[in-house]
This record gives structure tokens, sequence and C-alpha cells, in this order.
């Protein structure tokens, strides 16, 4: 059928637009549904060393407009004064030694366009609001009307479109249930020399949960808080604002405006299914303290598309199976990201580890693999250690 598209993808962020890709570049015909004008805004800006490899297949060229390059991470207690910085060079070997912060939506709309240079169709302002799984097809429909595909990716992000329809929504409860960031914009000499030369984002920890700050192009800073509980902008204005390192580094800087998200931390019981598959954020999204997200989905859209291509040119799309291999990987990275966050909220390990100077012994680069988001390996012993804590079960 002339009409007939290969595949369906709900949401031209990062994992859509990914997956739209890879699957354009190899021949089958992809149309993205995205109900945002680009560029727009969006939080979950500091990537991690795990995607590297998914960039550099994209194609993705690291301009000074969008990328500022960041060498690790530095955990930091202002109420008892200490830190410890953490360099993703002392990983295991095998993940790249550097990573990127970024400005999203710039960013955002780089990698819809290689979506759209590779071949893909991509419709800006297309909310979705009905899907259907046929026995032999799949079909969307919009405002604008209805569109029939082989295969269906949900990209939606926290709006998670597939999740919700089958009611496979799992709120997590145990980690970070809100968050109150802004943003920071013409911050001063003194402000960036602090910051530099590597960029690291700064983890401050705090009684109620954690913050962020996070140097981005165009001497911009994003500034932010998770609570296990409430938050509001009162809280971050008398709490991490009123902090020795942002009372230095936002003198003189304009600040933007303040947003809310709460209740954000959930898995998707049924990611996957005859003729479908959720990826990105649609999959899952957990506690962002070690910005996970945008390596998952990058990861994860790379991996759904790498089983999908072949099930499309064999004809067997329709299949239970072939994202067996795919949907095990991320199971396993996101049941590593969960037990180290739970262990962040539950435990001494702030204090025992990321506030505490200790030698640079294998499970230090175990643990810092982790961090940088290296979750797919089978030769990490912390990781290992992580997976069989009886946490994971609750994932």
């Amino acid at each position: 059928m002339s009409d007939m598209w290969d595949v369906l993808i709900i949401g031209a962020g990062p994992a859509g637009s990914t997956a739209a890709t890879l699957l354009a570049r190899e021949g089958h015909k992809v149309l993205v549904l995205e109900k945002a004008a680009f560029p727009r805004f969006s939080i979950g800006e500091s990537l991690l060393p795990g995607c590297i490899p998914t960039l550099e297949r994209l194609g993705v060229e690291p301009t000074a407009d969008t990328f500022v390059r960041k060498l690790g991470a530095q955990f930091i207690c202002e109420d008892s004064d200490r830190a410890q910085a953490f360099a993703f060079g002392q990983a295991l070997p095998g993940s790249a030694h550097f990573a990127w912060h970024v400005e999203r939506s710039v960013f955002d709309t780089k990698l819809r366009d290689l979506a759209r240079e590779a071949g893909a169709e991509v419709r800006h302002g297309e909310k979705v609001t009905k899907v259907g799984i046929e026995t032999d097809s799949v079909w969307i429909e919009t405002e604008s009307g209805r569109v029939n595909g082989r295969y269906l990716l949900d990209a939606s992000g926290q709006t998670r479109f597939m999740a919700r329809r089958m009611d496979s929504v799992e709120h997590l409860k145990s980690l970070g249930m809100a968050s109150v960031y802004t943003h920071f914009e013409n911050i001063s000499d003194e402000a960036a020399a602090e910051l530099a030369p590597e960029y690291d984002v700064r983890i401050m920890v705090r009684p109620e949960g954690w913050g962020w700050i996070i140097p981005l192009p165009g001497r911009r800073l994003s500034v932010g808080m998770v609570s296990r509980e409430k938050a509001s902008q009162r809280e971050l204005d008398q709490g991490l604002l009123a902090g020795p390192m942002m009372q230095r580094l936002a003198k003189g800087a304009r600040r933007l405006d303040t947003q809310i998200v709460g209740n954000f931390g959930y898995t998707n019981t049924q990611p996957t299914g005859a003729r479908f598959t959720s990826i990105g954020d649609a999959g899952s999204f957990l506690d962002p303290v070690f910005s996970s997200g945008v390596t998952l989905a990058l990861y994860g859209a790379e991996s759904a598309a790498d089983a999908l291509s072949p099930a499309l040119k064999a004809g067997t799309e329709g299949e239970l199976g072939f994202m067996d291999e795919h949907q095990a990987g991320m199971d396993r990275a996101i049941k590593t990201f969960a037990a180290l966050i739970h262990r962040f909220y539950h435990s001494n390990f702030v204090n025992s580890f990321f506030l505490t100077e200790s030698p640079p012994t294998e499970m230090r680069k175990g643990i810092m693999s982790v961090l940088a988001g290296d979750v797919w390996r089978h030769d990490n012993p912390f990781q290992e250690m992580l997976l069989k804590s009886r946490h994971v079960e609750k994932v």
C-alpha cells in the first residue's frame, strides 16, 4: 500500500529522532509525529560518556553553540564542607573519557534534522489521540487524520502514550519525587573560570535530596534540586541558591523562569509487544541524579532500531521475540541505575564513597563505569553487585 509506512514513531525527541535516522538510513519508510514545535525547551542537559558511541554513529557534530565538553562530576556537601571530584577517565577500560552538557532545544533539533536528512518524514503539531494495534498493521490517529504502518515505536517521553493506554505505568516511590529548577544567563568571567576547565556537573548533596549545577553553552547555568517529597521555589531559593557556591556563580547573572516537575519516576511494565516497542522515557524514567535519561534514550533507540530493521526486511515484524535481546539489555541498564540511585537515597553510600577520598581500586573503577553510563558490559564487579541487590526486584 502506498500509504503504508514501515515505522510510525510517536515523538521526535532524542529517542524518536535517533531511531528514525537509523531506520531511514536502512531504507525504511519512517514517519515521526511530534506534538510540539521545535526548537523547544527540555530538561536533561548533562549527558554521559555512554552516549558518545551513538552520537558518533549518528554523525552529530559537537558545535560550540550546543555542546560543552565535561570530564566528570563533582559531589559537594556545603553543610559539611566536603567535596570529591570523579573523572570519567577513572572508569574501566572501554568507555569514553568525556561527555557533553548540551543546550537541549538546539541538541534535539539537530537530532531531528538528522532524521529528515536520512529520509524520515517528521511532522510537527501532530498530537496523537488514538493508537490501534492490529494483527497485520498498526495505526495512529491525530487531529489531521489516520496513518497506517507496519510497526510502532513509542518515543512520546513522559507522556508515555502506550504505557498509559495499556495501564502499565508503575510509579517509583522510593526515589526522588519532585524537582524545581531555573536557569541563569550571562554568568561572570569569575564564574566561568571557576567551572573551567573540566566543566564537571556539580551534584550538591543536601538533606532533602540533591541539587545540580550544569554549565551550558553561552555562559548559562542550569540549576535545580530534587526532593523525595515536595519541591518549591522557596526551597530552591533558601536552599541551593542561598549556598556559597551559587552565590558566587550567580553574582551578576540574570535569572530566568523557575519550573516545578512532580511525581516523575516510573517504569513501564509492558514496554514491548506485538508490533510495538516503547523507547526512551516512554519505557521508563528514573530519578535524574546520575543523568541516565538521555543515555538510556539514545542507546535504547539505537538498540531497538538495530533489532527492528532486519525484522522489517524479513517481514517478521509482527512476530514476538525479536525485541527480547534489546529489552533484556534495557532491563539490565535500568536496574543498574535504579539500584545505584536507591543506594544514593537509602544507604551511607554518599558519605562512604562520594564524599570520602578513596584509592583507585577496581571497585572504584567499576563505580565510575556505571556513573559514565557504561552499563551494558558484563565484566564490572560493582555492577554485578548492584544487580544482585534486593532493590532490583522492585524495578
